[in-house]
């Protein structure tokens, strides 16, 4: 007699909840992205500067692995296209991919005090934990008023598809993203009319 596999777990359906080995990827993102933001600290930045590094690292990390998680999946052959939660874990995951290899690249460099690279390394710094959460901003307010995030008719009265862990867990990335860059306005908007 084989062991009873819930309908959202089984193979080649659409999985509602992750494996315990999905899991551990992303708590290891989040180590990593904490990795990356020890450095920053030992700068000793302003208070809400520090908030600002550690949610970005935060965020950074989990997004850090969503890429490989996206990709392996439209490997396997899935060919379903990216929902909105999808579409900002992979973007956001994208700027941690593309700006983390400078930030890393420099701050070694200038603590073996080698000379400066051609880019300054807090360029992208700058670009990344100011810039990614503002992304997340124009994406989300986008996303909001293109109607793609919206609930789903309660008039329906079919049974709901589940939505895959994938994609929920995207949605609620994005919004924490979002959070953080709604953070990064009000800094902003608090320097210029002071």
């Amino acid at each position: 007699m084989e062991p009873k596999v819930p309908a959202g777990n089984r193979p080649g359906s659409r999985r509602t909840r992750p494996t315990i080995g999905e899991l551990m990827i992303v708590v290891a993102g989040v180590g990593v992205g904490l990795t990356l933001a020890l450095p920053i600290f030992r700068d000793k930045p302003s208070l809400g500067e520090g908030f600002l590094v550690l949610g970005g690292a935060l965020l950074g990390g989990v997004s850090l692995v969503g890429v490989p998680f996206l990709l392996w999946e439209r490997w396997r052959g899935s060919q379903r296209r990216f929902g909105p939660g999808t579409l900002l874990w992979f973007a956001h995951g994208t700027a941690a991919w593309l700006l983390w290899p400078p930030i890393i690249i420099g701050r070694r460099s200038s603590a073996r005090g080698q000379n400066p690279p051609i880019v300054d390394p807090s360029a992208a710094e700058i670009c990344f934990f100011y810039g990614t959460p503002l992304m997340a901003v124009y994406v989300t307010a986008s996303l909001l008023a293109g109607g793609w995030l919206r609930r789903r008719n309660r008039r329906n009265r079919r049974a709901p598809v589940p939505m895959p862990w994938r994609e929920r867990f995207g949605r609620i990335l994005g919004m924490g993203w979002a959070v953080l860059g709604l953070y990064v306005l009000s800094m902003i908007y608090r320097s210029k009319f002071r």
